[in-house]
């Protein structure tokens, strides 16, 4: 199975790039920095579900950015590879 590519103009990947460089460290960065906080046991067990669902969510979300930035990371590789090619 081969890898997805935004095949959009160069400063289209770049945008794209950056935007999602950025909300992908900050999701997983929270979510792993949740996740390693742990289960304090001053903390009720359905608030510890409450904070569990967060957790997976925010590393659902910082994972699919992190796929997005990969692919326009290799969109923009591809365009320039083609415009070397001309």
């Amino acid at each position: 199975m081969n890898f997805p590519t935004l095949k959009a103009p160069i400063l289209v990947n770049i945008i794209i790039t950056i935007i999602s460089a950025i909300i992908s460290s900050f999701t997983l960065l929270f979510g792993i920095a949740h996740l390693v906080e742990g289960r304090n046991p001053n903390i009720p067990y359905s608030e510890h579900l409450k904070g569990l669902t967060i957790v997976i969510i925010l590393c659902v979300i910082g994972v699919v950015f992190l796929v997005i930035t990969i692919a326009s990371i290799k969109g923009i590789l591809f365009e320039l590879n083609r415009k070397t090619d001309h």
